[in-house]
């Protein structure tokens, strides 16, 4: 390869090997801060899913390095990006912001992931929540953009705004274990960070079945309303009544007023790759069930961890999702300005 055809290949790229430049620089900085921080110090939070807990830099190895699957994804999906002149059918056919982000967002889930199983640190629980959190929200965003036709700068400020606040939110409320309720459902307290994890993950899920269903059953209401709800009451593992009921009540509110309020039509190709991904999803949410310390399948001296197989399926899902994002219109062919 000659030097010009390098320099094009890099120009070209450039998404790619920024994000690879941000990974190398996240290492360094994992091995250096770690080696005197929680490489040596007493563990603040571990996370209870099985694995037993190692000395040194990495805490929990096979639920740790199990996360490169969202990080290869993400790498993958910048290394396949459009030349920078052509135009698709929709937003993730090109070269743009969109399908950056989409991107950014699976890598985010990886790196925090990672965070939180290599350190077991509150501020590593914090950036796992975080990254779920700015990936689940994309897609609720991006599909409201696209049937409400939004401008992007409209899209990128209402996105960062409501994820920067919510990190914010977050990560204050983990580190101040503050209380809201005492006695909230079931003999439970209801606790300000349930707001941000418990709460809204569930709404961003629930909020995107609704989407995907509007889209398939054409505006189908009774379906709307019917699948979130079953999603709500199967998926919960060990959620409070209470939360229960007013996640299903906000589902009915939600599908109703996306209802009534019908934007226009997204049409894509759910099969294969949107029955796929879900297939993925709902795997991966039944094993993390038997990744949890406690579970009679839990073996914590394993190399086998349960948890890590919840990581390995929901990486392909955000694969399989991405892929399902490039079928809209794609009656229409791209092309090359």
């Amino acid at each position: 390869m000659s030097e010009r055809s390098l320099r094009d290949m890099i120009e070209e790229k450039k998404p790619f090997f920024y994000a690879f430049g941000v990974l190398l620089l996240l290492t360094v900085l994992y091995i250096v801060v770690g080696a005197s921080t929680w490489a040596v110090d007493p563990i603040e939070s571990p996370t209870r899913f099985c694995e037993e807990i190692s000395d040194g830099l990495v805490k929990e190895p096979i639920n740790a390095i199990s996360n490169f699957t969202y990080i290869i994804v993400g790498l993958i999906i910048l290394w396949n990006l459009p030349s920078q002149n052509v135009r698709g059918s929709n937003p993730m056919l090109e070269h743009g912001m969109y399908p950056i982000l989409y991107a950014a967002g699976s890598m985010y889930i990886g790196i925090g992931s990672f965070a939180m199983h290599g350190t077991n640190t509150n501020w590593g629980t914090s950036m796992d929540w975080t990254g779920m959190l700015f990936f689940i929200s994309f897609p609720v965003y991006y599909n409201l953009s696209r049937q409400y036709a939004w401008s992007d700068r409209f899209f990128i400020t209402l996105f960062f705004i409501i994820f920067i606040f919510t990190a914010i939110l977050d990560t204050f409320a983990a580190n101040n274990n503050l209380v809201l309720i005492e006695n909230f459902s079931d003999g439970r307290k209801l606790k300000l960070s349930q707001i941000t994890r418990d709460y809204m993950w569930s709404l961003y899920i629930g909020t995107w079945i609704i989407q995907e269903t509007k889209n398939l059953t054409k505006n189908r209401l009774g379906w709307m309303i019917f699948l979130p709800l079953f999603a709500c009451v199967t998926l919960s593992v060990g959620a409070p009544s209470l939360q229960i009921i007013i996640l299903c009540l906000m589902f009915i509110v939600i599908a109703t007023l996306l209802h009534f309020n019908v934007g226009q039509e997204l049409v894509r190709k759910s099969s294969p790759d949107l029955w796929i991904g879900l297939a993925f999803y709902v795997l991966g949410n039944v094993v993390w069930r038997f990744g949890r310390e406690g579970e009679s399948a839990c073996n914590p001296d394993s190399l086998f961890q349960y948890h890590a197989l919840w990581h390995l399926f929901t990486g392909l899902a955000v694969y399989y999702f991405y892929r399902y994002f490039l079928t809209e219109n794609t009656q229409e062919e791209p092309t090359t300005e």
